[in-house]
């Protein structure tokens, strides 16, 4: 028969040593109670990397003892008194129930990490006052670290599809009378109920929990996720010569749909006889385990594994500890019992509180996807999609879903981007690469023009102009990555019609300079802003889109502001809106909106018998409207969701902001990184963060170390969110740019233009091979996200500094005035961990 013993050999957490001799852990303890003193100190007891440091206790007689016991470890009646003598890596919370959430706040408030015992929370409010504090908080749920269950879980699939499980954690607690159960009320799963008012009615209850029940709901989550409906039953005062409080016995059922599976869980703290099971049975066969035991049997009931967990209690404890330490200090990107792991948890637990109050069953909102980011799941998630967004969509596909005018929500959603932006008009259409090609259109192009165009944005800022036959120059960039502004007057030509502009990533171009130097060249060419990255972003007081003759918004998926698929053109000139509308918006919005004087207003009337190309008889029948036969509007639930998502920007961008500003800060003592400009002050430029792109030098890195290198580092800490951008980059050397002529062969078979080499575009070049990108987070509840992202980088950057100024030490790698540079950088480093 197999045995196994010790954490499991898969999880070594970067940063540290197997054994943890490289990081060690000072802990607080706050509680001396059976779990404090026999759990947490008697099994840290001798630890080399999981270190007591100091203890908090209000019962004199329990300090003396312990005091006696462990004379080296200092013990304090108050946590504020350990506090003024000790900086802990963490503190582990025992203390009862009703004073859990004060010492949270007092450690919160000290920038400490919080491991607490159950319960995960007393109610939904007070989880969600934990989910919201600044430090990281866990929950001590120790099973998730036995290797028995982390066994089981792997061996999970081999069952085939699960059909069923049942669960049985008993034992029996004689003296239920003399213990603090007697007037805490808290019993296997729950307290008896205790309503309170919702906001959305119904009841809610204190979600007080015995370790069994507790323990064992947290095992069936992790191992089948939230079920679609449960059922719960207890039974109290089983004990009838004993005064005590909660429940003895409960007995829940859950179902879920997608698979389908029903289980059923039995919790006693009464029984005569201790268990602890879980059996799961699939389409190959059951999967049992049976106090440590684990055995696998196949359809026809014969044994196939069977193993063992020897591991002792003290390896448990040791490595749960090491893991949240590990997640409290960025060195891991995750810890099981985190917060916000615990999501699913705390909605069980209140289904079952109303389960007991109300003798019903429970229903459980469906979780298709996260609705949040959280590190346990998606880093990043956007677009957030809401019940207020599905309201919004749900409303308009009930309204209409086709609008062949300016009505609706066109003409509500673009009345308020014209008012936000200063704009005469603005028009919705099915992408912001539409939005451009619109501008392309309004130009009236012809085979020849020329355009100047970044050479580092995204192809979609230029490849519509091909569609014309005009040539795209090439300029090259600032050190920021927007457009040099002196390349308009280096590159133009008489055949020089506009320049187009790309606000990247969010930071505005130096607009002032752009428009004046358009004017001076070839006698005053227009200015075209793409937008895509920029929505809200400012510059000289005034909102990029409204310093040129047009410009395009995308309305995409991941954009600030989405609508899923679509975008916005904007301009001041009546003669250019109505072009674009003529390009994809025929029929009734041609004829509403195209002045009656406009030469290209005929191409929505029919010509009567009577009249030729030339000569339109003002009487004659409209019957027909074509413009030029394209149709490229928006989809009216898309502009529905966007009209919603304005609603929201302002409260999205100050976080934008705010985490942006952290992270600059944060990250600034990195010697190799630059970071990002967030203001400049003689411009008054206010940036739009649809990305955070810092620049890796090599220069200032270590020897050795390159961009790939430290960002494979950073992906092996389970930053997944941390990328090399590389779709948008520089369009030279593209296919779609060198050889036009074949890819679009109606111009003719030679070349357009010569190639632009990247030797032409040095900033540029230098910009795109240091760029390092994030996603920078839009809500309150990212913070945490944040916050770890600015530590593992800290972290792993000390690191390489260490490590390479060890080389250098060891093998005289470094020149002396190198090896000073790097221990002052690593000086520098260390203070932000």
């Amino acid at each position: 028969m197999p045995a196994f013993s010790g954490p499991p050999t898969s999880y070594s957490p970067s940063g540290a040593s197997k054994h943890g001799t490289e990081v060690q852990y000072n802990i607080a303890l706050l509680g001396l109670g059976h779990r404090g003193y026999q759990t947490h100190f008697l099994n840290t007891l001798g630890s080399r990397s999981e270190n007591i440091i100091a203890a908090c206790e209000p019962n004199p007689a329990t300090r003396e003892g312990f005091t006696a016991k462990h004379p080296n470890i200092p013990i304090y009646s108050s946590l504020q008194e350990l506090l003024v003598e000790h900086k802990p890596s963490f503190a582990i919370v025992c203390v009862p129930h009703e004073f859990h959430l004060s010492c949270v706040e007092q450690l919160s408030q000290a920038g400490i990490p919080v491991l607490k015992e159950k319960p995960i929370a007393e109610s939904q409010s007070q989880f969600q006052h934990l989910e919201h504090l600044p430090v990281k908080v866990g929950v001590t749920f120790q099973k998730r670290f036995e290797p028995r269950y982390i066994q089981f879980e792997k061996l999970l699939p081999l069952v085939g599809v699960v059909a069923s499980f049942r669960s049985v954690l008993a034992m029996n607690l004689k003296d239920l009378d003399k213990t603090w159960r007697a007037t805490s009320g808290v019993g296997v799963t729950v307290s008896p109920p205790r309503p309170f008012p919702l906001i959305n009615g119904g009841l809610t209850c204190f979600m007080f929990q015995e370790d069994l029940g507790c323990h064992l709901l947290n095992i069936i989550v992790w191992l089948f996720g939230r079920p679609s409906s449960l059922t719960a039953h207890q039974v109290g005062s089983v004990r009838q010569f004993q005064q005590y409080g909660g429940d003895d016995i409960s007995h829940i059922i859950m179902h879920w749909e997608q698979p389908k599976i029903v289980g059923h869980i039995h919790l006693s703290r009464v029984a005569h006889t201790a268990e602890e099971s879980i059996t799961v049975t699939g389409t190959n066969g059951t999967l049992r385990l049976n106090e440590n035991r684990i055995v696998m049997l196949d359809t026809s009931g014969s044994q196939q594994l069977e193993m063992v967990d020897t591991t002792p209690k003290k390896s448990v404890i040791c490595n749960m500890l090491r893991r949240f330490g590990d997640y409290a200090t960025g060195r891991a990107a995750d810890y099981p019992g985190s917060l916000e792991s615990l999501v699913d948890n705390v909605a069980v637990s209140e289904a079952i509180n109303q389960s007991f109050a109300t003798n019903q069953t429970q229903f459980l909102p469906a979780v298709s996807s996260p609705s949040s980011a959280s590190l346990n799941s998606a880093h990043h998630v956007w677009p957030l999609i809401t019940a207020e967004s599905l309201n919004a969509i749900t409303k308009q596909a009930l309204s209409t879903l086709s609008i062949y005018d300016r009505s609706n929500i066109y003409e509500v959603f673009e009345d308020r981007w014209q008012e936000m932006h200063g704009l005469k008009h603005a028009l919705t259409c099915s992408s912001g690469t539409i939005a451009i090609y619109h501008m392309f259109e309004a130009l009236g192009l012809r085979p020849g023009d020329e355009i100047l165009c970044p050479v580092y944005t995204f192809f979609a800022t230029v490849t519509p102009l091909l569609q014309y036959g005009a040539v795209p120059v090439f300029c090259d960039a600032l050190p920021d990555g927007n457009i040099d502004p002196l390349e308009i007057l280096k590159k133009a030509t008489p055949r020089t019609k506009a320049v187009i502009v790309t606000h990247m990533w969010g930071l505005p171009c130096d607009m002032p300079k752009v428009m004046e130097y358009a004017q001076k060249a070839n006698g005053g060419i227009k200015v075209l802003e793409d937008c895509s990255h920029a929505h809200g972003a400012r510059i000289g007081g005034r909102l990029v889109g409204s310093w040129g003759h047009m410009a395009a918004w995308s309305l995409q998926a991941k954009k600030n502001i989405t609508g899923g698929q679509a975008g916005v053109f904007g301009t001041n000139v009546t003669d250019y809106y109505a072009r674009a509308i003529l390009h994809g918006h025929f029929n009734k919005r041609a004829k509403q909106e195209v002045p009656q004087d406009h030469h290209l207003r005929k191409f929505w009337r029919k010509l009567s018998p009577q009249s030729s190309a030339g000569s339109f008889l003002l009487t004659a029948p409209i019957v027909l409207v074509t413009g030029l036969g394209l149709n490229l509007r928006a989809h009216p639930l898309a502009i529905a969701l966007a009209n919603h998502e304005l609603d929201l920007m302002p409260q999205r961008m100050d976080f934008r902001e705010s985490y942006a500003a952290y992270l600059t800060r944060r990250l600034s003592s990195i010697p190799f990184l630059k970071m990002p400009l967030i203001a400049n002050e003689d411009q008054d430029r206010q940036h739009a963060w649809y990305a955070f792109v810092m620049h890796f030098m090599p220069d200032e890195a270590p020897s050795g170390l390159d961009r790939e290198g430290f960002v494979g580092m950073l992906k092996a800490r389970g930053l997944k969110e941390v990328d090399i951008p590389k779709s948008t980059g520089l369009l030279n050397e593209l296919p779609i740019f060198t050889h036009t002529h074949e890819a679009i062969p109606r111009y003719g078979p030679k070349p357009w233009h010569d190639v632009q080499p990247n030797a032409l575009f040095p900033t540029a070049v230098a910009f795109f091979d240091g760029a390092i990108k994030l996603p920078v987070w839009a809500t309150p509840t990212d913070w945490p996200i944040v916050k770890h992202y600015g530590d593992v980088f800290i972290a792993v950057a000390e690191k390489t500094m260490e490590c390479a100024l060890h080389r250098a030490e060891t093998v005289g790698s470094e020149s002396v005035p190198k090896r000073e540079q790097m221990t002052q950088m690593s000086n520098i480093i260390k203070p932000r961990l």
